[in-house]
């Protein structure tokens, strides 16, 4: 490990991804972990989430204490909400014609995937209306919340999410690349078989930035914690970025250092390491 050293100066926030970095492998939040975000917030130091999770799943991964003591970036940079010390909003909108032919193209190319159109965090659209608490609400799902994808479209997408079940997506998201507008772009993950297709103006980073403005706070003094591919402009752009150590290998390179794995309590090592200098 190459932990950061905080004893001539500390960072000012804390932005955290959550799958595969400050969540273990099972998704859920380690009892350590939840201590050290308590005791980073009961020093004084804004916390943000920075996800591509959308809101309604939240209660159920991190918690409401977690919820309430964090501001929040969702669906890749999408749409950032202010909390706990931060306030304002931010959000980007997503082109509908792209979100409309990017729709189409998946159904009429993998039409077993399973596809969201998110809208706000909450409502959301699919094309499948089988296992929706399974795979996307966390059994939190009610019908108010699911709508038709016309509706999305009209209201306004944030975000489409392509969950292949076990399906290799490179081959569609190469595909998508050469059909969509250079408006839009899309995320894969490292097992590429999801794919987050979100407008290109979005990420987590400017999200980020634009609730800490409201704190005078910059960037470069932000200790930010990623994993994946989805997090490059966030390790990037911040000052104290950390990976940890499941990360694939290009946060790896990006990263100023670096801490144990997800399943090791890599994101509680730094933070208490934090809490105690400060």
């Amino acid at each position: 490990m190459n932990l950061p050293d905080f004893t001539a100066t500390t960072p000012l926030a804390v932005a955290l991804d959550l799958d595969e970095t400050t969540l273990g492998s099972d998704s859920r939040l380690a009892d350590r972990t939840r201590r050290a975000l308590h005791a980073v917030y009961n020093a004084g130091l804004p916390l943000v989430i920075a996800t591509s999770r959308p809101e309604r799943v939240l209660s159920m991964l991190v918690g409401d204490d977690i919820v309430e003591i964090t501001s929040l970036v969702q669906m890749n940079g999408t749409i950032a909400n202010g909390r706990a010390g931060l306030t304002g909003s931010f959000s980007v909108p997503f082109d509908r014609e792209d979100a409309r032919l990017c729709w189409g193209m998946v159904n009429e190319t993998i039409p077993q995937v399973r596809m969201t159109m998110e809208i706000d965090g909450t409502l959301f659209a699919v094309n499948h209306d089988d296992g929706i608490n399974s795979l996307w609400a966390f059994n939190t799902a009610s019908p108010t919340m699911v709508v038709p994808v016309e509706e999305a479209i009209d209201v306004g997408p944030a975000k489409i999410s392509v969950n292949g079940l076990g399906t290799d997506l490179e081959e569609l998201a190469n595909e998508l690349e050469t059909q969509l507008s250079n408006k839009t772009v899309i995320h894969r993950a490292a097992s590429a078989q999801f794919l987050n297709v979100v407008p290109r103006a979005a990420t987590k980073s400017g999200a980020i930035a634009s609730l800490l403005g409201t704190a005078d706070i910059s960037l470069a003094d932000v200790l930010a914690f990623g994993d994946d591919y989805v997090d490059i402009d966030l390790i990037r752009d911040c000052g104290w970025s950390v990976a940890v150590d499941n990360a694939v290998p290009e946060i790896k390179s990006l990263a100023k250092y670096l801490t144990a794995s997800n399943d090791n309590y890599g994101v509680a090592i730094v933070l208490e390491r934090l809490v105690a200098a400060s």
